[in-house]
Parts: C-alpha cells; structure tokens; sequence
C-alpha cells in the first residue's frame, strides 16, 4: 500500500526578507518603549505587597525564521524594570515575539535569570490591536520549566499576558502569573500592568532591502 507523507523540510520559495513589512500585530511594538510608572504584585511572607516600577523594553526587527514550509517573523525583545527609588535591577527578561503569517499562530518565548524559561501561546489576525498568549506548567507545547528553588518554592502553573495597542500611540499589557508559593493553599496571582510610549523607532532587520521602510 502506497504512503502518503507530508513535505516537512522544503522552505516557502519566495520568503520576503522585509520583516517589518510582515509582522502583522506584532509590527506596532517594533522600537523602543519606556514606562512609568507600572504596577507589580508579588509574593512576600505577609502575603502580597504591590510596588511601582518603571520599565524599557526593546524590540528588535529579527530576519525571517523558516522551520521548512513554516514561515515565521518576529521580534527579539529585552525588558529592564527598576522600581522607582533603587538601582538594583526589579526585572530583566529577554526572548522572541514571533507570528506566522499564513495561520496566525502567535508565540512568546521568555527566558529570565531566575531560572525560569516559558513559550507561550496564541491566535492572533494580521490587523489585530488586542492579542494574548498563555503558558501552562505541564504543556508540551505552551509550557513552562524552571529551576528546582522555584519549582519547589514559587511554582509558576499558568503565565498569561494580553498586550493592547493603543490609539494615542502607546501600548500596554496586563500580565498574570499564577504562583503556587510553598505552604500556601491557594495559588497566587503575581499581576504586572503598564503603559508605555515609544522613545525610538524600529531598525529594519539585517537582511531587509536597502532602503526599506522603519514602522
């Protein structure tokens, strides 16, 4: 009996090398942000203590990512947060905002020096000004990973973000990561918020045509 088997390893023959021209929803945070202030929530021993923060994020215009017949273009980011009134670095975190064109399909890598690494998911149209992604502890393909004194002591079940792009020009997020703290019975919801205008505009990515358009 003859097989039929799917082609996984041929590239799409005409990728268009201008990444910003094919970000879809994710082309109006290509730049340089700056916030303030934002509002965290997180875990203390008394149980939950809020803290103001002000924010830069960075998202840089990568080349187009071919995985065979999947065509993906992104974002590289990196978020710093201090709170208001040290220099001691709140919150550092870098990774990839990446959407394929031809589904839709919407991911989130994070990767922080706590020892923590997450993708996550979603849907999202090319037009769209509201998206969400979410990571869940236990996925194989939305998941989440982190080192033993987390896992054993803050573990992370769910991570959610929903980024709004605003028609005066910003964009905000509210983000909710859902903590079981150790000898704790009910799970905490760690939530991050802010609003942020950008302060520089986008390169093109390496491998665009000269003279290609900044967003």
């Amino acid at each position: 009996m003859a097989t039929t088997t799917k082609d996984i390893f041929t590239e799409p023959p005409d990728i268009d090398l201008d990444t910003l021209r094919n970000l879809g929803p994710l082309a109006p945070l290509a730049g340089t942000w700056e916030g303030e202030p934002g509002t965290d929530l997180h875990p203390v021993a008394e149980g939950g203590a809020e803290e103001p923060y002000r924010e830069r994020i960075v998202f840089e215009v990568i080349d187009p990512q071919p995985n065979g017949p999947q065509l993906l273009y992104g974002l590289r980011y990196h978020v710093h947060v201090n709170k208001l009134d040290e220099p001691l670095t709140f919150h550092d975190q870098v990774g990839y905002w990446l959407w394929e064109p031809a589904t839709g399909a919407l991911l989130q890598t994070v990767a922080i020096p706590r020892g923590q690494v997450a993708l996550a998911a979603g849907t999202a149209a090319a037009g769209a000004r509201r998206f969400t992604v979410k990571a869940v502890l236990g996925s194989p393909t939305a998941g989440i990973v982190s080192a033993p004194f987390l896992h054993e002591n803050f573990r992370t079940l769910e991570y959610q973000i929903t980024v709004t792009v605003n028609g005066d020009g910003t964009i905000g997020y509210e983000q909710d990561t859902v903590l079981q703290v150790d000898g704790r019975p009910e799970p905490f919801h760690h939530t991050d918020r802010n609003r942020l205008r950008r302060v520089a505009p986008p390169r093109p990515n390496p491998a665009a045509p000269a003279g290609a358009p900044q967003g």
